[in-house]
């Protein structure tokens, strides 16, 4: 018979038996250490805590002793006798560490681990399949937990987990035990530490990353690193140490030139960087082309923002006006019956006796007068009606220059050269009307 201690009326029996532990191990890889507070050593001894029921937890306090990766977990599960089958328990969880005896947030959970007798079961992923690594991001010197919970309560020749014959060290097992919650184990007269341990690739630890674009993320492992495309400065390497190599691109210099540089390079030049990855070789700085404007003309080898900004359409980069056909603007097409179409100008050439006023006029009647506004002051100085110059129609034009405030219809009918506004050059039109009445 093996001593045991009852904890309760359903905490189960802890105190197991002497056993000889005889397992296997699978070995660390690269820079990876095993984190444990037991010292069981393969072949060693240690006792059999058989005394668990379903939905208790047995639980380490480890602290990692590098800035890393959490890649996998181990527990070793012992029968007293040895040949128990393997068994489907309920899970091995990550937690954050908390206030002792409580576990902090949980950082990944392992569900359904199942269990093989006389082994150090070792866990390196999330799913059955084999699929999802695991992997929890540590630091030196931060303190986590690694809680094994239990799905069957083991029989008389059941597998558990295992403790150490050195003592049980404080502040370092806890159970959760029903109807107690979190306590320490020491507490519960388990006399070793818990030989459930965690390996934590330390190759991994974070450090500064450098991106294609010359920006810098800090605390990234070569792994994520490399997700991002980036380059992974080395563990422990800060933003600021790293000194990322700054991207090349076009740099533009008014009239025509170019150099490749770096975005900092090309400021303090006094030129227009294009961005990353842009090379002179291929990039234009200055477009230009063909610019249709407003009055339907073709402006050659303009640049796209002069031609936007004369309110013109850009027919694109190294584009000709012998390529392009560009709108013709509509206006004021006067009629010899006093009626007004909008039409283009050589539309309107096609109509007998009719005047086209230009691209900026219209057939708006706003004065109500039944011809358009545009149409009462035609360019022959006939402004009395579209019937003839006579001397009539010199009153307009004297009303519009005598009066202090000229109102837009007098104006309209005393300008004679069309720029929409009585001034000097507008005496010419006069002269040319009065030289035309009989």
């Amino acid at each position: 018979m093996c001593p045991s201690d009852r904890i309760g009326k359903t905490a189960g029996i802890f105190a197991g038996c002497l056993a000889c532990v005889l397992w296997l191990c699978s070995p660390v890889r690269g820079a990876e250490q095993v984190v444990q507070n037991d010292s069981i050593a393969g072949g060693g001894s240690g006792n059999v805590q058989a005394g668990f029921a379903g939905n208790e937890s047995a639980a380490v306090w480890l602290t990692s002793p590098c800035n890393g990766n959490i890649v996998a977990v181990q527990v070793l599960w012992q029968s007293q006798l040895g040949g128990a089958g393997q068994s489907v328990e309920d899970s091995i969880t990550i937690f954050q560490a908390g206030s002792f005896p409580v576990p902090g947030a949980q950082l990944e959970i392992l569900e359904g681990p199942v269990m093989t007798d006389g082994f150090l079961n070792e866990f390196r992923f999330l799913d059955e399949n084999n699929t999802v690594p695991l992997r929890v991001p540590v630091t030196a010197g931060q303190v986590f937990i690694v809680s094994f919970r239990f799905f069957n309560t083991p029989g008389p020749n059941g597998a558990s987990v295992v403790t150490d014959l050195d003592g049980c060290q404080p502040s370092k097992n806890t159970i959760n035990a029903l109807g107690i919650g979190w306590i320490s184990s020491c507490a519960l007269g388990v006399t070793g530490d818990f030989a459930i341990r965690a390996v934590i690739d330390c190759a991994e630890a974070p450090g500064a990353c450098c991106l294609t674009n010359g920006s810098c993320v800090p605390d990234q492992t070569n792994l994520e690193c490399s997700a991002m495309s980036g380059t992974f400065q080395g563990p422990g390497v800060s933003c600021a140490q790293a000194n990322c190599p700054q991207p090349s691109g076009a740099c533009c210099f008014m009239p025509s030139g170019c150099v490749n540089l770096s975005s900092g390079d090309c400021n303090t030049a006094g030129g227009f960087w294009q961005g990353a990855g842009t090379d002179c070789a291929t990039f234009t700085c200055f477009p230009s082309g063909a610019c249709c404007l407003p009055d339907g003309s073709c402006s050659p080898d303009t640049a796209q923002a002069d031609c936007i900004a004369a309110g013109g359409v850009f027919q694109g980069d190294g584009v000709l006006c012998s390529a392009v056909s560009c709108p013709q603007p509509t206006g004021a097409c006067c009629l010899s019956n006093g009626n007004c179409l909008p039409l283009i100008e050589t539309d309107c050439g096609q109509i007998p006796n009719s005047i086209w006023l230009g691209p900026a006029t219209d057939c708006e009647d706003l004065d109500m007068s039944g011809t358009a506004d545009d149409c009462e002051a035609d360019p022959l100085g006939d402004f009395v009606a579209p019937t003839g110059v006579d001397g009539l129609d010199m009153q307009p034009f004297i009303d519009a220059l005598t009066s202090p405030t000229p109102t837009p219809l007098q104006i309209l009918h005393g300008d004679f050269n069309g720029n929409g506004v009585l001034d000097v050059g507008d005496a010419d039109g006069m002269v040319a009307a009065l030289l035309a009445v009989p």
